[in-house]
């Protein structure tokens, strides 16, 4: 099992080996990796690859929210418990940063091309971090369900739920949220939405609620919609 909290992986030791790496027409150099991150390469090319094919996104003239949904759910799967990958490592932008330049790069630049910030220079924008993130805080019970769930969203939803600053992520509060939000396409709706509950987890505990996460959410909605409730129950 990997010991992802041995990783100490800097932004200067990422803009080293990121400044080092050499595209080519059908990879990527140097990626040299000890096993047991050969195998979790392994996994995501494979991933990719399937997502590729099923996606038909080798005809696509450059990748979007689709694929970010499809890739994410499987980079989701591949790095589960079972490898020891826990909410602590998930945490840590040294392993984002350690995965996006020296575990997978062409994965990375297969969306983003050569830009920085997606690879490791901002931390709330380490593309493997944010479509982790995604998914994780809006899993809803298997992967077809949260595909369903998610598949009408955009990038900008991504960027909203997961950079948006805050006290930290209260994931049930947040997979209520989206399990709501997926009756709904309006992009200013959903950030009214974070920032009311931006502001209220400083004042309020929504376990403590009478009716819990569930109603308080439905209230988030309620207040977000103008009082109007909730119509498409």
């Amino acid at each position: 099992m990997i010991n992802w909290d041995a990783i100490q992986y800097s932004v200067t030791n990422a803009e080293r080996d990121f400044d080092n790496l050499k595209v080519n027409t059908t990879s990527m150099e140097p990626i040299d990796l000890s096993e047991e991150f050969k195998n979790i390469r392994s996994l995501l090319i494979n991933s990719r690859n399937k997502v590729f094919e099923e996606g038909e996104f080798d005809y696509a003239n450059k990748l979007d929210y689709k694929f970010d949904l499809k890739f994410g759910l499987q980079l989701y799967k591949v790095l589960n418990e079972d490898i020891g990958f826990s909410l602590r490592t998930a945490s840590s932008n040294d392993v984002w940063r350690y995965l996006s330049v020296h575990v997978v790069p062409d994965i990375v630049h297969s969306r983003w091309g050569l830009n920085e910030d997606h690879f490791y220079k901002s931390p709330r924008r380490i593309w493997l971090k944010t479509i982790w993130w995604y998914i994780h805080l809006s899993w809803c019970n298997n992967e077809e369900q949260t595909y369903l769930l998610l598949e009408n969203n955009s990038t900008d939803t991504i960027l909203q739920l997961v950079e948006r600053p805050g006290i930290g992520y209260n994931i049930a509060i947040y997979r209520e949220i989206m399990k709501k939000y997926s009756k709904y396409t309006d992009r200013d709706l959903f950030r009214r939405i974070l920032k009311l509950n931006t502001a209220r987890l400083l004042v309020i505990s929504p376990e403590l609620m009478s009716g819990g996460v569930t109603l308080y959410v439905e209230e988030l909605y309620k207040d977000a919609l103008g009082g109007i409730g909730d119509n498409t129950k």
